[in-house]
């Protein structure tokens, strides 16, 4: 047998990665060869044909060879081989580079590359001597032709630009509740996705084919999410999230089997999974505790973890890998500050990284385009979320893509080997509910879209952000009901309003263009100004009771409280370090809960300390510090610490979200789901 070929295991389709040749690539699991964007089918014994013959390196493999390789050693007629052969050089045949060649008495060889495109048949023989030309013009001559054919290649390999458009949307789920998290199998044919009938409970993971109903994988009382599919697509890596905010790297065989731990992860709010081969993956994940979020390599037999990208100090750290093709690159967010990101590459051979945007958007789910080229990315580039995308190999802005689908925004997504992309179609609706101490509650808002981050003023008026008009917004109800959009300023995230000590005017935080500044604004919408300048990250702007303005600012040494004096401009540094939320009481008093812990104290002098956790919101009011716990291991409740006593329940939210505020009279402002409803589709691109 010959030498290629003797050691060779047996063909498996499914188990064999794509490979291209002279520009034609071929993915055998999904039975395809696509060359200038035209893609070819083939049976399943033509693919293990050309498999065959592109294992033997372009040396000649017998038939007998191939018959036993291809027919696992079925007896069958040569008019079989010959028919596999003859429909395999018809989908090569477009390709000149590619030459399947027949071996007299052997068998066949399969070559591909330059050195095989076939001589013209009109082409004229070389002359066999030509008059000398003085060597002047010669050299001169032959310096034009060099630039010239210099231009030309420059030309040829120079990418061309692509418009991708939607072809066609079909939804794959319809079921009740939260499916996300979707991640399609290399060859498109099956679906892994997490599952939960509301965000009050923990997910599972479910497996189906793309046009058959589901089979649940997992059953852990804990919270699985975040799938990926191994490059053969025989396994399936996921990150289980534990109550204490750690979380685990399974390892599951597709499509069911028994689990297996593989590496621990120190925070999952970060863990998308990306492949790099068949035993690392990379996540998003800190090293230790206070550390910035950046991404890591993961050995899924050691569970030994090495870091991959460096985050600068002065950002918020690198989340989210997402790995090209053929394995060369790993896309990732870097959030510059809160409500500001970046897409980044990183070349794994050369260890270079470079921006792929540079305009601070919101850059939610994004997947590789089949050919490594192109980057699809939901972001609100503009105002609304909607599908981008952003050309790796040429320096130009991205462009959006029109899906036909009505407004979908969906922060993860999966893409298969035909650039069939799967995305969340969410409705999820947040709104404003008033608390009264005594527990009963009403309705402050009921629009479509997203409200979060409410504070009340003296006579009842409410403001929050929300994106109920598609970007992100500064708004107000007022005590008849009537709701007012106050700012129009265009960026990508508004958070954090603060009413004056008067109820006049407001405070908070505008992030745009990769920067976040401190705005005031009348309640009326007028007199809308910046009053900082740096353009450093900021949070939880107060307006105190003398007028003052204090605020949270991040900058690469860390966290640290400023105040702008009452009729000043120049923000002042105070004593107050390592503090990353900031409150205030009604009598003035500033609570901050610490950078590298859970405890909620005053900054100046005495006073109770409140242990908080990662997902739990907090405010101080007259009568103590009131926190909403939104732990999975029950449902959301506020629950209010007095300055003397033990704690109590004021009442379960069981649709409450983290964002928890005050009103001056004792009311709580909390947001709220109204509907949790996400949905899986699918997008068929198509470039042009």
């Amino acid at each position: 047998m010959n030498e290629h070929v003797a050691l060779w295991p047996k063909l498996a389709l499914a188990r064999e990665l794509p490979f291209s040749l002279a520009g034609t690539l071929v993915r055998p699991s999904a039975l395809e060869v696509e060359f200038a964007g035209q893609v070819t089918s083939l049976e399943p014994r033509v693919m293990k044909v050309l498999v065959a013959l592109h294992r033997a390196k372009g040396h000649p493999v017998s038939r007998d060879e191939l018959i036993d390789l291809c027919w696992e050693g079925r007896i069958v007629t040569e008019g079989a081989l010959n028919r596999c052969v003859a429909q395999l050089r018809k989908a090569l045949g477009d390709n000149p580079q590619i030459r399947l060649d027949t071996i007299p008495t052997v068998g066949y060889r399969l070559q591909a590359g330059a050195g095989v495109r076939p001589v013209a048949a009109n082409q004229a023989p070389a002359p066999t001597s030509a008059p000398r030309a003085p060597r002047r013009r010669l050299v001169i001559a032959l310096g034009v032709a060099l630039v010239a054919a210099v231009g030309v290649l420059v030309l040829a390999l120079s990418p061309r630009p692509v418009t991708w458009t939607t072809a066609a949307y079909h939804p794959l789920t319809s079921e009740t509740g939260m499916e996300t998290h979707p991640a399609i199998s290399p060859n498109g044919q099956q679906l892994v996705y997490a599952q939960r009938p509301d965000s009050t409970v923990g997910r599972d993971l479910y497996i189906r084919g793309v046009d058959q109903g589901p089979v649940r994988m997992t059953s852990h009382p804990h919270d699985d999410h975040s799938p990926a599919w191994s490059p053969r697509g025989d396994r399936i890596v996921f990150v289980r999230s534990h109550p204490d905010g750690a979380c685990s790297l399974v390892v599951a065989p597709a499509p069911v089997g028994p689990e297996r731990v593989a590496a621990r992860c120190q925070s999952s709010t970060y863990t998308r999974v990306a492949w790099l081969d068949d035993n690392t993956v990379a996540i998003g994940d800190r090293p230790g505790p206070g550390q910035l979020w950046r991404i890591r390599a993961v050995d899924l037999t050691t569970g030994a973890a090495r870091d991959l990208t460096a985050p600068p100090a002065e950002t918020l750290g690198d989340s989210d890998p997402s790995t090209s093709p053929g394995g060369r690159y790993i896309a990732f967010r870097r959030s510059l500050l809160h409500g500001a990101d970046d897409l980044f590459l990183k070349d794994l051979k050369t260890g270079r990284e470079r921006a792929l945007t540079t305009d601070g958007w919101k850059a939610a789910g994004y997947v590789w385009s089949a050919d490594g080229r192109h980057l699809f990315y939901s972001s609100n580039r503009g105002g609304e979320f909607g599908l981008w995308t952003v050309d790796t190999a040429r320096d130009r802005p991205p462009t959006r893509i029109s899906l036909g689908a009505g407004q979908l925004s969906f922060s993860r997504m999966s893409i298969d080997r035909r650039n069939r992309v799967v995305v969340e179609a969410s409705r999820i609706r947040t709104n404003i509910l008033a608390l009264s101490p005594d527990g009963t509650t009403q309705p402050v808002t009921n629009a479509t879209g997203s409200d979060w981050d409410p504070v009340g003023a003296a006579d009842g008026a409410v403001a929050y952000a929300s994106n109920r008009n598609g970007g992100s917004e500064l708004w107000v109800t007022y005590p008849n009901g009537q709701s007012v959009r106050l700012t129009n300023i265009g960026g990508s995230y508004v958070h954090c309003p603060s009413w004056s000590p008067d109820g006049r005017s407001l405070v908070f935080v505008a992030v745009k263009g990769r920067r976040a500044e401190l705005y005031t604004v009348r309640r009326d919408g007028s007199q809308l100004r910046a009053i900082t300048t740096d353009g450093l990250d900021k949070l939880d702007p107060v307006w105190a009771p003398d007028g003052s303005i204090h605020y949270v600012q991040r900058t690469a040494a860390g966290y640290r409280v400023m105040k702008i004096a009452a009729g000043g401009s120049h923000p002042q540094a105070t004593t107050a370090t390592g503090v990353r939320e900031l409150q205030i009481a009604p009598d003035g008093r500033l609570f901050g809960r610490a950078a590298t812990g859970d405890q909620v104290r005053p900054l100046d002098g005495p006073g109770p300390q409140v242990s908080v956790s990662g997902s739990d919101s907090w405010t101080v009011g007259r009568d103590g510090v009131y926190v909403l716990r939104a732990r999975r291991e029950a449902p959301p409740a506020v629950w209010l610490h007095p300055w003397e006593g033990p704690a109590r329940r004021i009442a379960v939210v069981p649709t409450a979200s983290s964002a928890l505020g005050l009103a001056p009279d004792g009311t709580i402002l909390v947001s709220r789901y109204l509907d949790e409803q996400v949905d899986l589709g699918m997008f068929d691109l198509a470039a042009k």
